[in-house]
């Protein structure tokens, strides 16, 4: 059994948590300069001490992202924020790609590893290993590295470094993010941490003489999902799979990690994949997905050239906040469901699959109800056989 790392994002102390709960090795977050995820809630340094302690007590590790492409007045502030960095936590792993940055942190914590940032586009082995003598001990390879690139690329590198791969998420349109749409558009700087997706705005297209040939038309690519591509990524020799998020969910997060984590394990003991896994996957509430440029050159089925009329199904019906009894807990309404006529499942911490529940009674404001329709109301209810829930377990519809 060849072991991988599962790797997730953390917008925030609570979705760093439901990222370990529900299946990650590790967690890469920011703090709240440095970052290339600026919009993001990220983590103030209290809060990084929190989640610091946190994955530690459960033998998960966290990464700091530091990956900007810094300007000279960036630089200068990068002592006193490790300063401070430090004395709140110890990084298992810092994630950059500037080397001043690199320089300093391999200086002042010489036992943390070095992430090289898919910012930096390496898509070959000679830049891997580039890295490797300049102190890097993992690559995150260049999204655009097709499976019959990757497979060289890691018999090349010998083992000299590790290689971590994107399997999930977002994807841009430009060349791993090297893009300048939202510097022109909105003077937001995309390599800084600001990026305001310009790709994904909604467009009208105009001939030269200005008569209308496309509507909604965006350049964004759809979301990637290599799931069906995980037993070739590992017998390949990938070291960790990186999900792509840190502003998506916390519903989203415990889905997608707890999808994969799943079939990683089954792969791994059963040699082959199970549907159940991959359909668990798409419960999470997300844009379209392909494979991205697993396969090759993408075309235009793997573009959202125009906006495609889909569904999105609001399956996440509550969290759990606190257990009263075995089969009594409250808990947060996070959209509309029906006790009534409504099927449920469950997603815990606590137990290896997902599991179907039935609720026999549910009370709102002292009211017994079957309809719970206002987000972040509190409700308490009941269900039909003792559980074992933990805070911030999901219940989910069918």
């Amino acid at each position: 059994m060849k072991k991988v790392e599962l790797l997730a994002p953390a917008g925030d102390i609570l979705r760093g948590k439901m990222a370990l709960d529900f299946g990650a090795d590790a967690i890469y977050l920011g703090a709240q300069q440095f970052s290339l995820r600026a919009r993001s809630s990220n983590f103030d340094f209290n809060a990084l001490k929190e989640i610091d302690t946190y994955a530690k007590k459960n033998n998960k590790k966290i990464y700091l992202v530091t990956n900007i492409l810094a300007t000279n007045f960036l630089v200068n502030d990068f002592n006193n924020f490790l300063d401070e960095v430090l004395k709140y936590c110890t990084p298992d792993a810092f994630i950059c790609g500037d080397p001043y940055i690199i320089e300093v942190i391999k200086k002042r914590c010489p036992k943390a590893q070095i992430h090289i940032t898919t910012q930096q586009s390496i898509s070959n082995s000679k830049a891997a290993l580039f890295w490797n003598r300049n102190g890097a001990d993992r690559i995150i390879l260049s999204r655009e590295v097709s499976y019959n690139e990757l497979v060289p690329l890691i018999k090349n590198v010998e083992n000299k470094i590790d290689i971590e791969v994107f399997i999930h998420g977002a994807v841009c349109i430009a060349y791993s993010g090297r893009c300048m749409l939202s510097n022109n558009f909105t003077y937001r700087d995309a390599n800084i941490g600001g990026c305001a997706q310009s790709c994904r705005w909604n467009c009208d297209m105009y001939d030269e003489e200005m008569n209308l040939i496309a509507k909604n038309f965006t350049m964004s690519a759809k979301d990637m999902a290599q799931m069906k591509n995980i037993p070739k990524l590992i017998d390949a020799g990938v070291k960790s799979f990186k999900i792509e998020g840190r502003m998506k969910s916390e519903y989203y997060l415990a889905t997608v990690v707890n999808a994969y984590k799943n079939q990683i394990e089954f792969y791994n003991t059963n040699n082959k994949l199970s549907a159940e896994f991959e359909n668990d996957l798409y419960k999470a509430a997300n844009r379209m997905v392909s494979t991205a440029w697993f396969d090759g050159l993408p075309g235009i089925d793997k573009m959202l050239y125009h906006d495609v009329a889909t569904t999105v199904k609001q399956n996440y019906a509550f969290s759990i906040k606190e257990k009263l009894d075995d089969t009594t807990y409250l808990v947060f309404v996070r959209n509309f469901f029906d006790i009534k006529n409504m099927k449920f499942e469950i997603l815990s911490k606590n137990y290896p699959k997902n599991f179907d529940v039935e609720i026999s009674n549910m009370n709102i404001n002292n009211i017994d109800m079957t309809i719970a329709k206002t987000p972040m109301s509190i409700a308490k209810i009941i269900f039909s056989k003792p559980l074992n829930l933990s805070e911030n377990d999901i219940g989910r519809i069918k």
